[in-house]
């Protein structure tokens, strides 16, 4: 992939301080991308970036919520004028409300949307002067993390699934429009993948799943494991990388034979 003026791709990736996220950071740095590691906890971003300059790579820390527009414009705005450009987006952002439809309040339903939904929007929009542009013959790639219950759906998390299948829907649209200018838009589909979020609970400070539900879904994983952020990671290299230059609006699940995740199947 061509270079952008600093003499290397410059990358933008949302909930990039943890997890899926900072896998992702990490592995792109290593192929010789610079990065924005942007999170809504300043203390993670800062840890990956400096984990990632410390590896030789360069790196810089942006915190705030992607829900605000403003935001992920200054983001867009610093990560250009550092590093001479951007030719990658990355839109991790995400979290998690659970409840029942019929029990689900609006606020519940709105700050799901508004973070993995309009998040990714917002941060279309804010890459956009870069990534319209006739003039620049460089190759841009936009990769939306969604998951398998955005195409399977996910009782108890409506709003989620909801929000993770409209990713789905603005994937396939921008990478319509925006094909002319040589950017390709594809997501990723992950399914059960070992984070703090589906850790087992006994040993992850409470924010994980109960023991026998995990156990009960790696049993039918076919591959037999659970997946890791490095699966997920080395999925959105591939789709960043010049082998991809000719795959756009697909969706490529990451979940190891198991698409659907649902606790009550």
């Amino acid at each position: 992939m061509a270079m952008g003026e600093s003499g290397r791709r410059v990358a933008l990736i949302t909930g990039a301080g943890r997890g899926i996220g900072a896998a992702i950071a990490t592995r792109l740095a290593a192929g010789g991308a610079a990065v924005a590691v942007i999170d809504l906890d300043v203390e993670p971003a800062n840890e990956t970036a400096a984990a990632i300059e410390r590896d030789g790579g360069a790196a810089l820390a942006l915190a705030g919520d992607v829900a605000d527009a403003e935001a992920c414009a200054r983001w867009a705005q610093a990560a250009a004028e550092r590093f001479g450009g951007l030719d990658i987006l990355v839109n991790n952002a995400g979290l998690t409300r659970d409840a029942m439809v019929h029990r689900m309040d609006r606020a519940t339903w709105d700050i799901v949307q508004n973070v993995v939904l309009g998040g990714a929007f917002n941060m279309i929009q804010a890459v956009a002067p870069w990534f319209r542009d006739r003039e620049r013959s460089r190759p841009r790639r936009i990769v939306n993390v969604s998951s398998v219950s955005g195409i399977y759906g996910s009782p108890g998390n409506a709003n989620y699934a909801s929000a993770k299948a409209g990713l789905i829907g603005l994937t396939k649209s921008i990478a319509a429009e925006w094909a002319r200018f040589g950017v390709t838009v594809n997501a990723v589909a992950p399914g059960f993948i070992d984070t703090r979020m589906t850790a087992a609970r006994e040993g992850s400070g409470g924010l994980g799943m109960p023991s026998e539900i995990r156990e009960s879904l790696v049993s039918r994983i076919p591959l037999g494991r659970v997946g890791t952020s490095d699966d997920v990671a080395a999925a959105v290299a591939y789709l960043c990388s010049e082998d991809a230059g000719y795959v756009t609006a697909q969706v490529l699940e990451i979940h190891g034979g198991m698409p659907d995740i649902s606790v009550t199947g």
